[in-house]
């Protein structure tokens, strides 16, 4: 974690627990559906210390497909659903909810839950009564980088993290856009960077693994885990995959995530006359046993805050091949875990694919890679500067 100067909370101190009892910390976000940030929050809510800490989270949308591994946490869920576009009652009717349940930090996750959370905490602040602690705090995490060129949502961002105790980056670009196009305080944004648990992420039996997905046994494997939408940019991957099976005709590619997408995307395969070479298998819950499957892991994202499939694929050992967006070049280190490239551009990534394929240290280059997610990315650093960023923000 980055460290800032000290400053005193937005709205004073949080309201305090009684004696012994763990601070409660609400999550607010739009639903736990499967992505990246969902999972991040998954992994926090399971390794926070909850002698120290109490989770709930407050989804505004609906709970999503993940939910379910609340109950396997013991984390409460509620659901106060927002109505469609702008509802300026959500804050009044989230603001009650955190009074009623005695939450001491707000933690939001992406924009929207970050506008009517931290109104909602400050409206809780406003009606505490005296001596009861002045309402609960703010801290929010920008997974991505928000959409820095909209005008409109840069000034909703600054809206609201002047109502935010500290806003964590996950990555430096994503504290670049904090503090260059948002205009945060800077003693204000930490930058926490994602992490993964290199336990449950590590190299495997690339035979089984191909076994379990039914794809080839030999060949070239190169393998993506995404959501199917349009930031992902799997339209370039596959065509620059046709372009590698000209001269790698062993070439197989497996696509694992659903997504909105998906039909166009199959019927591009098959007019690229790639046929029986991609696979598509939907959303998968196996990924860490799947990874293995793959000589080259490939993203050709057009933008990424910090893509924790990235981090996956390089903690089980995989070379990368991934466009030079947002915080991936913070996890690869070009030519010697990975090979990063333009986005939207198949041709220099056909050429990247290709150029790993012949790559003699291979290998070593995913070994690289896995030793540079544990030292920079492990899942206990990550929960560890969250839970400091927790204690100093309520004051202890």
């Amino acid at each position: 974690m980055t460290g800032a100067p000290e400053v005193r909370p937005a709205g004073g101190e949080g309201p305090r627990a009684a004696p012994g009892q763990p601070a409660k910390v609400a999550h607010v976000v739009l639903s736990l559906n499967v992505g990246g940030l969902e999972r991040v929050v998954l992994r926090l809510l399971e390794r926070t210390a909850r002698d120290r800490f109490a989770p709930i989270v407050c989804a505004l949308e609906e709970p999503g497909a993940l939910a379910e591994e609340l109950a396997r946490l013991g984390v409460p869920l509620v659901v106060l659903p927002r109505r469609p576009g702008l509802d300026p009652g959500l804050p009044v009717r989230l603001s009650a909810w955190l009074r009623r349940e005695g939450i001491r930090l707000v933690h939001t996750h992406n924009p929207g839950p970050h506008l009517y959370g931290a109104l909602a905490a400050g409206l809780a602040r406003a009606a505490s009564l005296p001596g009861r602690g002045g309402g609960p705090c703010v801290i929010h995490t920008k997974h991505g980088r928000n959409y820095p060129k909209q005008k409109r949502k840069v000034l909703v961002n600054r809206l609201a993290a002047a109502l935010t105790d500290r806003v964590v980056a996950v990555s430096d670009d994503a504290r670049a856009v904090a503090l260059e196009v948002e205009r945060v305080d800077p003693a204000r944004v930490v930058t926490i960077l994602n992490g993964v648990d290199t336990d449950v992420f590590r190299p495997g039996d690339a035979g089984a693994a191909r076994a379990r997905l039914g794809v080839p046994a030999s060949g070239y494997h190169v393998g993506c885990v995404a959501r199917l939408s349009p930031e992902k940019d799997h339209a370039t991957l596959l065509a620059a995959f046709a372009r590698l099976r000209e001269v790698r005709p062993d070439a197989h590619l497996t696509l694992i995530g659903d997504g909105p997408l998906r039909p166009a995307l199959e019927e591009q395969a098959a007019r690229l006359g790639l046929g029986g070479a991609v696979t598509f298998t939907g959303t998968r819950g196996d990924v860490a046993e799947l990874l293995p499957a793959f000589d080259v892991f490939a993203l050709a994202s057009l933008t990424e805050g910090i893509s924790l499939t990235l981090i996956e694929a390089a903690a089980a050992g995989l070379p990368i091949v991934a466009t030079r967006v947002g915080g991936n070049p913070e996890i690869i280190e070009e030519g010697s875990t990975g090979l990063l490239v333009s986005p939207g551009a198949p041709e220099p990534l056909a050429a990247a694919l290709e150029a790993v394929a012949a790559r003699e240290d291979r290998a070593a280059m995913g070994e690289r890679g896995r030793a540079r997610v544990i030292e920079r990315f492990g899942l206990d650093q990550m929960v560890r500067a969250y839970e400091a960023l927790y204690a100093e923000v309520l004051g202890g």
